[in-house]
């Protein structure tokens, strides 16, 4: 494994070390969707 020098100014992709799916965004709007959608109910029930 390489050392990194702590004053070595890194480019995004070495920073990141991975790569951006997108996905995140999907699984968050699904939960709040959910979560609106439960609080709906729970007052109409109440």
């Amino acid at each position: 494994m390489e050392k990194l020098d702590p004053d070595k100014n890194l480019n995004a992709q070495e920073a990141r070390q991975g790569k951006t799916l997108g996905v995140m965004r999907w699984v968050l709007l699904a939960s709040l969707i959910l979560v609106v959608l439960g609080f709906v109910l729970a007052r109409l029930i109440a």
